[in-house]
């Protein structure tokens, strides 16, 4: 017997060893495979189960579902910010809604969606690189997102008066990274596959420019506050709430893509699933990528 078989051997022996103290199920459990043979599933027969896929797709499908209910909350947030904004500016001597917590929710409500934007990018059935050509490049953006979005919120938590005006600024320089992410997400809902780096980099950069412009365009005050923050606030919240709907339809629609991957491995053949074949595309891609940049260690099965 060859030495492969005893390693072999050896390792069933532990696992019936283990099945017997009852660690494990059953060993025909652990052993056996569900029938991958092709075809339609017999309507009298099984169904077609793979407990894995099955429970990663059932649990992002509700993964998925929370954060577009997230989506949403955030979108009546701005809205409500749009409004007490609105209020504020015309009772500027007595505003009725304190400004220290009117700055507080909009700064955490940021952070807050930034995570549900990260989330939802690593939580999709679809293929990375089907949402952007360049998936190191997405992961810099949602990492940078992420600190730039927390840095304002902890600094006028800590002090608000003292950190208010450099909070609005690292704030709105963040809508450069921001609004890359939203149009990631919505070129890949649109479907464009062409790369349009340049085109969502300039966007993006427009959109933090005009809102960097428009808070301090204006001058100050005589209080010695920034002229241009009730304006700048109306474009924030305003872009905040397309941002908020756009992730919104993003996580839906990887819902509904979970719950198509679920019907197939219930009920189909499993043989022309997109999200597999994409997944499983973009693996051998980064795989070659990498054999070709480190040099080739084991190239057996990938050429």
């Amino acid at each position: 017997m060859s030495s492969a078989n005893n390693g072999s051997d050896g390792c069933c022996k532990v696992i019936k060893s283990a099945d017997e103290n009852g660690a494990f199920g059953s060993y025909q459990q652990l052993t056996s495979r569900p029938d991958s043979s092709p075809g339609p599933p017999s309507p009298d027969g099984p169904l077609n189960y793979s407990s894995n896929v099955l429970n990663e797709m059932r649990h992002m499908e509700n993964v998925n579902f929370v954060l577009a209910l997230a989506c949403l909350v955030y979108c009546g947030i701005n809205v409500a910010l749009i409004v007490v904004n609105y209020v504020n500016s015309n009772h500027s001597v007595d505003p009725p809604v304190p400004e220290k917590a009117f700055h507080l929710l909009e700064f955490w409500a940021t952070f807050i969606f930034a995570v549900v934007e990260c989330v939802s990018l690593t939580s999709t059935p679809k293929s990375l690189m089907n949402v952007y050509n360049n998936p190191l490049v997405l992961r810099l953006v949602l990492f940078f997102n992420i600190v730039a979005s927390s840095l304002p919120a902890v600094l006028i938590s800590l002090n608000y008066e003292y950190f208010e005006i450099i909070s609005h600024e690292i704030e709105y320089l963040n809508e450069l990274t921001m609004s890359f992410v939203d149009l990631v997400l919505l070129w890949s809902l649109v479907g464009i596959e062409k790369s349009t780096n340049v085109m969502m980099a300039g966007i993006a950069s427009m959109v933090a420019i005009v809102q960097l412009l428009v808070y301090n365009g204006m001058g100050k005050d005589s209080d010695g506050d920034m002229a241009g923050e009730v304006p700048a606030h109306y474009l924030e919240f305003t872009v905040g709430i397309i941002s908020s709907l756009i992730a919104f339809c993003f996580c839906l629609d990887n819902k509904f893509v979970c719950a198509k991957e679920i019907g197939e491995i219930l009920f189909g053949t499993h043989h022309h699933c997109t999200t597999c074949n994409a997944n499983s595309s973009e693996f051998v891609q980064i795989r070659k990528n990498s054999l070709s940049r480190y040099g080739s260690l084991n190239t057996r099965g990938w050429e």
